[in-house]
């Protein structure tokens, strides 16, 4: 007899299993390479999310595991940051029968900035205030980009209720993201270190 918990790790590896299998399948996993990060750190990773999004029938599969990875925690609305969290926030919402919104980079920003934080554009403070928000993300490396919008969720009077992403790459958890509660797909760990090192 199984219990709820090995249903829901056998659905959790199923659901990492197909991920994995999609992004193998369009080159999407790179290895054993040099790569410098966003962030200034540095790896021997990445995570090619422009392979996948190149396939729309790839986007929907991927969001529609999403989705029911998600689906028990019932938010009223998805947030993304752009760009590829947008796409994957959008498709994750449609999947779920929900509206989506997303976050920008704020243009103003301090000079030792690359980019602002992100922050809600075009009136998408209204659409999370007093909701319960699924902040989503497509690849998080950092986090950064997520715990941005999920503060620009809650500066507008959002309730976080989790993050979500297509593929983890084991540099955060729930605690370092500041929810609850953290979904992903996939966790594909690559290392990273400061640009000292």
């Amino acid at each position: 007899m199984t219990t709820p918990m090995t249903e829901q790790t056998s659905t959790a590896k199923a659901r990492a299993d197909e991920t994995r299998v999609i992004l193998h399948d369009c080159n999407s996993l790179l290895e054993n390479d040099h790569f410098v990060y966003i962030s200034g750190h540095h790896g021997s990773g990445w995570v090619d999310k422009d392979a996948i999004f190149l396939r729309l029938e790839r986007v929907r599969r991927l969001t529609q595991l999403l989705a029911d990875a998600t689906a028990r925690i019932q938010p009223d609305i998805l947030c993304g940051p752009a760009v590829g969290g947008l796409i994957v926030a959008q498709w994750t919402a449609f999947a779920l029968g929900l509206p989506a919104v997303f976050a920008e980079h704020d243009v103003r920003r301090s000079l030792d900035e690359l980019r602002g934080p992100f922050s809600l554009h075009r009136n998408f403070s209204r659409q999370v205030a007093g909701h319960r928000v699924l902040v989503v993300d497509d690849i998080v490396n950092t986090g950064q980009s997520a715990r941005q919008t999920a503060a620009a969720v809650r500066s507008a009077g959002g309730t976080v209720l989790a993050i979500a992403a297509l593929v983890d790459r084991g540099n955060t958890d729930a605690a370092g993201l500041g929810v609850p509660e953290y979904i992903h797909l996939l966790e594909y760990k690559i290392p990273n270190w400061p640009a000292a090192e």
